[in-house]
């Protein structure tokens, strides 16, 4: 009983440090997947709109909105966008972005609350809401899918309003705004 009852023991911690390894990875987080964001638009010729703040605002494309005696996009809207933003002025990491694991659609975004999809944060301040204001949207066409006219903005959000020690730049499309 003593040879059967010690086999038994060696066989079951074998087995058991066996489980423990295979089933253990390097737990390495390996954050978000952002391979599938595009490029920085290059803004170089475009005229900058500087805000009281300091956030320097580029139209890379106007809006071509459905009905033109609709206002802009105001805080309080939700719509669809795609949007990314970067830290370094463009020329660093990716700090968020819609693409995200390789998403392309524009996505459902609540503007006043600063979410996308089902609550999920657009790392952004209080500043995001001085970025899109007045952006105007796109149009669909017959079959409902998203035309590429809807307003193309970029962001330079400097250190002394983003509260980081980076200049924060952010590409913005609109493409819809619902009522």
């Amino acid at each position: 009983m003593t040879i059967f009852h010690s086999v038994t023991v060696r066989f079951l911690t074998l087995i058991a440090v066996v489980l423990l390894f295979t089933a253990c990875d390097d737990n390495t987080f390996r954050g978000p997947d952002f391979s599938q964001v595009p490029d920085p638009v290059d803004i170089t010729g475009l005229q900058a709109d500087t805000l009281a703040n300091g956030i320097l605002l580029y139209t890379f494309r106007q809006g071509n909105p459905a009905n033109p005696d609709l206002p802009g996009l105001t805080p309080r809207d939700q719509g669809f966008m795609r949007y990314s933003s970067w830290f370094n002025g463009g020329r660093g990491n990716v700090r968020d972005s819609s693409y995200e694991g390789g998403f392309m659609d524009p996505v459902f975004t609540d503007f006043l609350r600063r979410e996308i999809g089902n609550g999920v944060p657009i790392f952004t301040g209080t500043y995001f809401n001085f970025i899109i204001s007045g952006m105007l949207p796109g149009t669909k066409d017959e079959d409902g899918e998203f035309n590429a006219d809807g307003e193309f903005r970029v962001a330079l959000v400097p250190p002394s309003v983003s509260g980081l020690s980076d200049t924060l730049r952010y590409d913005i499309e609109l493409f819809e705004i619902l009522d």
